[in-house]
């Protein structure tokens, strides 16, 4: 199942520990209970489990867009949903988000062609999706690829029997999307990286930068932020990205690393202030 008791006691916690924080904190509080109330599955997937080991070799994640299967009226029935909680959670952009909900209500767009364009990264049908129903792209991306993480992460706790074992690339080896977070795990410290869209995590060599792939260790550095003990930020100089990560020798294992990401805004904030961009991986 997904965890998110694990996630509503950790952002109780921070609300605690930062209350100047506490609207940000509340939304995403609303967001999972929400969530976690949804039981009704719009999304399956039917990768080529056949071929798979000889694509994972290759570097071609499980998923393909073919993949997904989506059920459109039990899709626009979820995302109507999260539409609602949105804009009651939420404090800007209700006038756009109810142009969208009643966008979906009349099918003046394919939730299905929206979902496989956020899966392949595709910005192009969702900006002229925007355009047609008149709301901003980044409002549309922002709930369909909620929609959509929260669909993978559902079939992916339910179905998948995959084997992910020797992949080393810098983004993700079931859907491809690119990490939220990464996490130093174990005596060693060895590297960890969590998927933005479905969740998963990989093992990836620490020194590597795991969006270019650069592996000179001249240009790959990392900078922490005074009174933050168990955050780093590691940069490469090659690509000028950056990655957030958790040292959870530090802070312990199991944390929920997209409440993590949350937690860590500021340090997006430093590290594009310095010149550095989250990167985008060159997926095959």
């Amino acid at each position: 199942m997904i965890m998110f008791d694990d996630k509503l006691l950790r952002l109780a916690e921070l609300k605690k520990r930062r209350p100047q924080y506490a609207e940000i904190y509340d939304f995403y509080t609303g967001l999972c209970r929400f969530l976690q109330q949804e039981k009704d599955a719009w999304l399956d997937c039917n990768p080529d489990r056949e071929s798979w080991d000889q694509r994972r070799q290759a570097g071609f994640p499980l998923l393909s867009r073919d993949a997904l299967l989506i059920d459109e009226a039990k899709a626009a029935r979820f995302v109507g949903l999260l539409i609602d909680a949105v804009i009651e959670l939420g404090q800007q952009g209700k006038a756009e988000l109810a142009l969208l909900k009643q966008a979906v209500e009349a099918k003046s767009v394919s939730l299905t062609e929206l979902l496989i364009a956020c899966l392949g990264k595709d910005r192009a049908p969702l900006a002229d999706a925007a355009e047609r129903v008149k709301v901003p792209s980044a409002l549309l991306e922002y709930v369909c690829s909620t929609a959509l993480a929260f669909g993978l992460q559902s079939w992916r706790e339910n179905e998948l029997h995959a084997s992910i074992a020797g992949w080393k690339e810098g983004y993700c080896p079931i859907c491809g999307g690119v990490p939220a977070m990464g996490e130093l795990v174990g005596e060693e410290g060895q590297k960890r990286l969590h998927c933005s869209i479905c969740a998963t995590s990989w093992e990836v060599t620490r020194l590597k930068c795991s969006y270019c792939g650069n592996d000179e260790t001249d240009s790959l550095e990392y900078f922490t932020a005074e009174g933050e003990p168990g955050y780093r930020v590691d940069i490469c100089r090659k690509c000028s990205c950056y990655l957030k990560v958790v040292d959870s020798r530090e802070l312990g294992e199991g944390l929920p690393m997209d409440v993590e990401d949350l937690n860590s805004m500021h340090l997006d904030l430093l590290a594009q202030k310095e010149g550095f961009a989250k990167g985008k991986t060159d997926q095959k």
